[in-house]
C-alpha cells in the first residue's frame, strides 16, 4: 500500500539546510496497523506530512495504492489527499457551524457526489460508528470521544486507501481514548490500513507494528 525509497527532506534555516527526514525506507502492506513512534523533534510530524501528502519530499521515491507520488504534480496532490488518504487529527478538525452529517459527507461532496447520494454512502458508516443519534448534532454538543469519531467516520467515508491517524487520543481523556484504540482495532480487522502518528508508547502498543522515528531515521 505504501512504499517509500530514500526519502529525504530538509528545510533552509538561512543560508543552511537544515535535514529533518534522512534517507527513510518505508513500507505498509494492505490491511497492516503501522504506529511511527518519535518524541517532539523528531521529524514525524514531516514524516506525517509527508505520507499524507500534504508536503513533498526533496528526494526519494513514494509509492501510494500503486501511485507513483514523488512524479505527481503538486497542484494534483489535493485529489490525491481527497481519494486515497483519511486523515484523523488530534483536535478533530470539524467545521463547528456543520451537524455530524454535514462534516462527515464533505470528503464525498469535494469528490463531486450529489447531496443526496453522499448522505446515503453515509449512513452505514454513521450507524458504524454509534452515532445515529447524534445525526444533527454540532460539534459544540459533542463530547471529545463523539467528536473523535465523526472525525474516524468523516475518514473512513470515502473507502481511502489509508486511514493516517496523527495523534488520535491526544484531546481525549483516559476512557474516551482507550474506546477510539479499540475502534481502530476493530476497522483493522475489518481490513482498513492504518498509520498512527504518536509520541505515546502506550497508544503505539495498539498497533500490530512500532516504527520507531529518531532525529530523521526510522528504525524498527
Amino acid at each position: 500500500m505504501i512504499t517509500m525509497k530514500a526519502i529525504n527532506k530538509g528545510y533552509m534555516l538561512g543560508e543552511e539546510r537544515l535535514p529533518i527526514l534522512k534517507n527513510i525506507d518505508f513500507s505498509v502492506e494492505k490491511g497492516e496497523y503501522v504506529a511511527i513512534l518519535g518524541p517532539s523533534g523528531s521529524g514525524k510530524t514531516t514524516f506525517m506530512n509527508i505520507v499524507g501528502c500534504m508536503d513533498i519530499m526533496d528526494s526519494g521515491e513514494y509509492f501510494l495504492d500503486g501511485m507513483a507520488i514523488h512524479e505527481t504534480k503538486e497542484d494534483d496532490l489535493t485529489e490525491v489527499r481527497n481519494r486515497k488518504i483519511g486523515f484523523i487529527f488530534q483536535n478533530y478538525q470539524l467545521i463547528p457551524t456543520y451537524n455530524v452529517m454535514q462534516n462527515i459527507i464533505m470528503p464525498l461532496l469535494m469528490r463531486g457526489m450529489k447531496h443526496g447520494e453522499a448522505e446515503e454512502k453515509c449512513i452505514d458508516t454513521i450507524h458504524l460508528l454509534g452515532l445515529g443519534e447524534r445525526i444533527l448534532h454540532k460539534p459544540n454538543e459533542l463530547s471529545g470521544g463523539q467528536k473523535q469519531r465523526v472525525s474516524i467516520a468523516r475518514a473512513l467515508v470515502g473507502k481511502p486507501a489509508i486511514l493516517l491517524d496523527d495523534e488520535p487520543t491526544g484531546a481525549l481523556d483516559q476512557t474516551s481514548g482507550r474506546d477510539v484504540l479499540k475502534l481502530f482495532k476493530e476497522l483493522n480487522e475489518m481490513g482498513n490500513t492504518i498509520v498512527m502518528i504518536t509520541h505515546d508508547l502506550e497508544v503505539a502498543r495498539s498497533a500490530k507494528r512500532i516504527v520507531r522515528i529518531v532525529d530523521g531515521v526510522l528504525a524498527g
